[in-house]
């Protein structure tokens, strides 16, 4: 495992241990009245800190591990790597406090911090992507797994422009004075739907049947799981983002059949991986 790797993972549980403790001291009713009082947006100064702080800086860490072994191709850049560690830094904590005042100006300008930051780290994963593979380094090579792990990596990589759709939308609402309160859930979503979910999945499937020794119980279903994750995380957010942009409902009420698909994509994935893991096949179905 990489310095960067572990630096990444690290900072997470730094952070998480101050959401945790922040969390902790909101539950204390005159704890919680005087740090409201003080900082209006502490609530959401919790929540950021949590979520781009942990959630993100540990996912940017493992990505950082396991996407170079995924695609059997080195890293493109570990100075850009270091370069966006910093920036992640500055960034979540520069938010926290900007948040916790509701100053506005800090939220854009440390906004900026983080998504320079999440642009590098998509660059950096897509040049990667794009070289050449290692063809005397294949650690991971097995016949059993040579289609699933092919139909994985299309997960990882098609969880990119969900990231980079996050974070520009991150931007743009931090320029509008009540952006952040109307949008915030659609970016939420794009981040879980979209680029977290379609991340875990790709890894899931990747790493969870070798756990077991077994291979994946169905291609068919695994494939099922990626077309109707994409359209479903796609037209969900979309409709949503549209539906508050335009003012129109009907766009709006579009997201819940567009829900309907990605919830049955993660149930899809749950029975694929639970045949795959905790029953014992000699053969996958196709």
């Amino acid at each position: 495992m990489s310095n960067i790797t572990k630096n990444f993972i690290l900072t997470g549980f730094l952070f998480l241990a101050a959401g945790v403790t922040l969390g902790a001291l909101l539950t204390i009713n005159s704890v919680r009245e005087m740090l409201v009082s003080s900082t209006p947006g502490i609530f959401l100064a919790h929540s950021h800190i949590n979520i781009f702080g942990f959630i993100f800086m540990v996912i940017f860490g493992v990505n950082y591990h396991y996407i170079p072994i995924f695609s059997n191709r080195p890293m493109y850049s570990e100075k850009w790597a270091g370069y966006h560690f910093y920036m992640m830094i500055v960034g979540v904590i520069g938010m926290v406090i900007g948040l916790a005042l509701l100053s506005r100006a800090g939220i854009v300008l440390f906004a900026i911090f983080e998504a320079a930051g999440a642009y590098l780290f998509m660059f950096n994963i897509i040049k990667t992507f794009t070289q050449k593979p290692q063809i005397d380094k294949e650690p991971l090579k097995d016949e059993r797994y040579i289609e699933s792990d092919r139909i994985a990596v299309r997960f990882t990589r098609l969880s990119t422009p969900y990231l980079i759709l996050g974070t520009t939308l991150t931007i743009f609402i931090s320029l509008m004075p009540d952006g952040y309160i109307r949008f915030r859930p659609i970016i939420y979503h794009t981040y879980f739907l979209g680029w977290i979910s379609m991340m875990i999945f790709g890894v899931g499937y990747h790493i969870l049947p070798r756990f077991a020794d077994n291979k994946i119980h169905s291609l068919f279903l695994m494939r099922l799981n990626l077309k109707l994750a994409n359209i479903g995380v796609a037209g969900f957010v979309f409709s949503w983002l549209l539906g508050i942009f335009f003012g129109s409902a009907f766009l709006s009420n579009l997201r819940h059949p567009f829900g309907i698909l990605a919830a049955s994509a993660l149930f899809i994935f749950v029975y694929n991986i639970w045949r795959s893991v905790f029953i014992r096949s000699g053969h996958g179905v196709k």
